[in-house]
């Protein structure tokens, strides 16, 4: 949503307002954490700017493979990618509710969020809404997160092994993580590879579960001297 940082294909501004974030917020390298388009930026930053981050955790963020790259590619020209893509239902999610109460309900019948742990789902409408005039508002614009889904990077082609500690968690349910990613991460980039119960959205619902997992992995890439 930043103007400075427009949503563009391959995702380049949002990954430079990201190194900007990191180089303007620490004064040391950052662990860095991130579900989604979360994870995927973090690696964008992990490969052009190592000396800003000390460990990367992606999760259920899939480095796509040469031939799944192609297939978006071709897909994204040929203006294809809402056939696979949640983009029309994104584009008329609704923005507005009445109370909290109202807009936890509307989220709990999503087949994204049915499953949420309900402390996770209480903490995603805190986060993700505001409150205007009595109402409760999203604070992110679903044509924005729309762009965001039809431009998914298709260039990511690290030609050496992370200079930093990686790994990525995996939902063994995820209709976006696939073992073929999990393997192409592992041996193109030497990252750790750990699947847990859930879907694609398996750190909302398996929150302690993700939590106790991340630990370990750190434990495993950072040891304590």
């Amino acid at each position: 949503h930043n103007s400075d940082y427009p949503v563009s294909d391959n995702w380049p501004h949002l990954g430079a307002e990201l190194i900007h974030y990191f180089e303007k917020s620490y004064s040391q390298p950052v662990i860095a954490i991130g579900h989604s388009l979360g994870g995927i930026l973090s690696l964008m930053v992990a490969m052009h700017r190592p000396d800003l981050i000390k460990a990367i955790i992606m999760l259920d963020s899939p480095l796509l493979t040469p031939i799944q790259a192609s297939g978006l590619k071709w897909a994204k020209r040929l203006k294809l990618t809402d056939t696979f893509m949640p983009t029309k239902r994104t584009e008329v999610r609704r923005t507005t509710w009445s109370s909290k109460e109202e807009a936890i309900k509307y989220f709990a019948d999503k087949k994204l969020m049915r499953n949420f742990d309900p402390r996770c789902l209480e903490a995603y409408v805190d986060a993700g809404t505001k409150a205007i005039d009595g109402e409760l508002h999203l604070r992110f614009n679903p044509k924005t997160e729309a762009k965001i889904w039809r431009t998914i990077p298709h260039n990511i082609n690290p030609t050496e092994m992370l200079k930093i500690p990686g790994a990525v968690i995996a939902g063994k349910s995820s209709n976006v993580f696939a073992r073929i990613n999990g393997a192409h991460m592992k041996g193109r980039l030497g990252m750790k590879v750990k699947w847990l119960p859930g879907s694609h959205m398996f750190p909302f619902e398996y929150p302690e579960e993700t939590a106790t997992a991340i630990a370990h992995l750190l434990n495993e890439m950072l040891p304590r001297r």
